[in-house]
């Protein structure tokens, strides 16, 4: 799978569309391309008692090669 630049940079109108890979039953299924508004938001991480790597705030914690929708760590639109 290739990020387009639509799921890399902002258009003109302020969107793009979420760049977070999909998987279905362990194959590529494309991208989330729900409406995004930027890169995701930078936040302190730590690692629970697994090991795992968490964000601090509770969000999505995985791969966004560009932009993310609000549910993937994304901004939420600015009114």
């Amino acid at each position: 799978m290739r990020c387009g630049k639509i799921h890399m940079k902002v258009g003109k109108d302020g969107r793009g569309k979420c760049s977070v890979p999909m998987w279905r039953n362990g194959l590529p299924a494309g991208f989330c391309d729900e409406v995004a508004y930027g890169p995701p938001i930078k936040c302190k991480m730590y690692r629970d008692y697994t090991g795992r790597l968490c964000r601090e705030d509770g969000r999505y914690n995985g791969y966004v090669p560009g932009l993310a929708c609000p549910s993937h760590g994304g901004p939420k639109e600015v009114i």
